[in-house]
Order: C-alpha cells, then structure tokens, then sequence
C-alpha cells in the first residue's frame, strides 16, 4: 500500500502521466508526512523518502510497465531510506567529531562560503540563486545547512574510508587470475558463401554444377573468395563478397549449418548440393582467441579493485556507526 500511495503522490507532485492507483482522495498532509524511519532522535519522514526517490522514479517510470515498475519503485523506495538513514548516521558522527574541533569547522564555514560563491556566480546573483531554491521549495537556510553537512560528512569519509585504502599489486594479480574471463577476446570469424541457382542457369543442373566447379578450382588456386562471390554467387549477399551474418546462417537448412559449423578457420567446403542449387562456403578467421595481458587491463584492473574496496571499507565503517545508534524503521 505504501509503494502505490507513494507513486501516486509523486506522480501529483511532478505531474507525471495520469495511472490508476487506487484512491488518491487519501492521500492528506498526515500520510504525506507520516514519520518512515527514527535515527536517535531525528526523524526521517515519509515526504522526505519521496522527494529524494523521485528522480529515480520518473526515471523507471519510462523503463518498467504494470507489476515490474511497481517493484522497481518499492526497491528504490526502500534504497533510498536505507541511504538517508546512513545519512543522519554519517551527520551524527560528523557532529560529533567537528564538535570538538573549532579549527576543522572554520575549515567547513570557508569551503561552504567557497562553495556557494561559486554557486551564486554561475547563476548570477544571489537574488536569482534564492529565487531559484525558492522554485524548487528549497529553504536557502536549510539548503545551506544541508551543504554544510555534506562537507563534514566528505571530510569523515576522506579519512576514514578514502584515505584508508590501500591496493596492494598482489591484489591486481588476484583479481586477474579469479576473473580471467572477462580478459578473454573470443575469436571472430566471418562466413563467405558462395551460391549457383538451378534456376539461374535454367534449370540446367549439369550447367550449374560446371560452373560451381570452375569457382571451386579458382579458390583452389589461391584465388580471393569474395570477388569470386560478387561475380559468381547467385545468393543473397553477393554484392558484399558473399558475407552472411550469424542469423542468416541460423535460417539455413540444417544440413548446410552442420557444413558451416564443422569448418575450421581459413577453410573452404566442398560443393554442397541442395533443392535450389550449389553451396561454397568458407569460415574466415578475422582474429583468433586472445586473453589480453596483465600489463595492458592492470590500470582497469585497479580502478575496479578500487572501487570495490570503497564499497567495502564504506559500508564497514557506516555499519559500525549504525550499531551505535538508536535506529527504527516504521512499516
């Protein structure tokens, strides 16, 4: 009930295509501000969780239908009051620590006033940046109150997570030989065909089978299939040197794919008799199976090594804060 309460709300509010959720009629100011979550004794609202997920929304909104959009919205919902609960954790300890340390909040006063100099420079005045908050039902107080806090809490992240991270090359390798899959190049081959109608040669198969032997001796003798196929072929792509796509050759008669399929790279079949004609094929090698080196992914290699480790030591400290404080969520 929540999820469609909460989509229809937000639908209102941003005036998003009219859908069929039940009875809009109930949703009053109690169940838009109703309280989702309790973090010591700071409250997260209900309006607050729609707010922050309604980009997210509009967004599954153009990529989901019917049951799986509504799954989506209830994962996102649930997401984003999970990454606000973190984030009253994070302003806690935040609090906590520059608290204690009138130099280091000087420090967060001067990059705020850096920050929103910047901010009203790019807009053009200060009348247009309140202007603009204001449009957006943003309180500038709290706008820079909320600024304010997020400096603190990328100033607790910088030491405590980013500053602690510490790939080690043996780590790389590591990576590298659990996943070495993702560093194999598959081989790519393409598929040349070369095919004389019956109907071409009116019907005259001994005509045809002549001809289909003449092509064959001249690949034989080194000749290049492809200009052999833009001369001679009678099947579908022979303008392009006789090159067939995968699914072209998927929608073959199952004895010529078993022809094709059984040829090795570079080579050619026989002649291939079928209802309509004569066949040539040849599998042509473009480039063979490679895994690529250490050396050339290790700079992909670490930053996904990186990443990883961020995810890792951020959820580990953000956990161990949680522990300590009073958390409820409300259903």
């Amino acid at each position: 009930m929540y999820m469609r309460y909460a989509i229809a709300f937000l639908f209102l509010i941003f005036a998003m295509p009219a859908l069929s959720y039940g009875n809009v009629s109930s949703l009053d100011a109690n169940n838009v501000n109703s309280i989702r979550a309790i973090v010591d004794d700071k409250i997260i609202t209900q309006d607050e969780v729609l707010r922050h997920a309604a980009v997210a929304i509009r967004e599954a909104q153009g990529r989901y239908k019917d049951d799986e959009f509504f799954y989506k919205v209830d994962e996102i919902l649930k997401d984003t009051l999970d990454e606000l609960i973190n984030r009253k954790v994070l302003i806690r300890e935040a609090q906590r620590l520059f608290g204690i340390n009138e130099a280091a909040m000087r420090d967060v006063e001067k990059d705020l006033d850096s920050f929103l100099k910047g901010a009203v420079q790019r807009v053009g005045s200060l009348s247009k940046y309140y202007e603009i908050a204001e449009a957006q039902g943003i309180s500038p107080i709290e706008k820079r109150n909320e600024l304010r806090e997020d400096i603190m809490i990328d100033r607790i992240m910088k030491e405590y997570v980013y500053d602690r991270i510490k790939i080690q090359p043996k780590a790389l390798r590591r990576y590298y030989r659990d996943n070495i899959d993702e560093y194999r190049e598959e081989k790519e081959v393409k598929i040349r065909h070369i095919m004389i109608r019956f109907s071409a040669h009116g019907n005259n198969r001994e005509k045809a089978f002549s001809l289909a032997q003449q092509v064959m001796n001249r690949i034989r003798n080194g000749e290049d299939f492809a200009p052999l196929a833009e001369r001679y072929s009678d099947g579908p792509q022979a303008q392009n040197g006789g090159l067939w796509s995968i699914e072209e050759i998927n929608e073959l008669r199952k004895d010529l794919r078993d022809v094709v399929f059984s040829l090795q790279d570079n080579e050619c079949s026989d002649i291939v008799e079928s209802p309509v004609g004569y066949h040539i094929f040849k599998m042509e090698l473009v480039r063979p199976e490679k895994i690529q080196n250490f050396e050339d992914v290790q700079d992909d290699i670490y930053k996904r090594v990186y990443r990883d480790e961020i995810t890792r030591l951020r959820d580990q400290y953000i956990n161990r804060l949680r522990a300590n404080c009073f958390i409820r969520i409300i259903r």
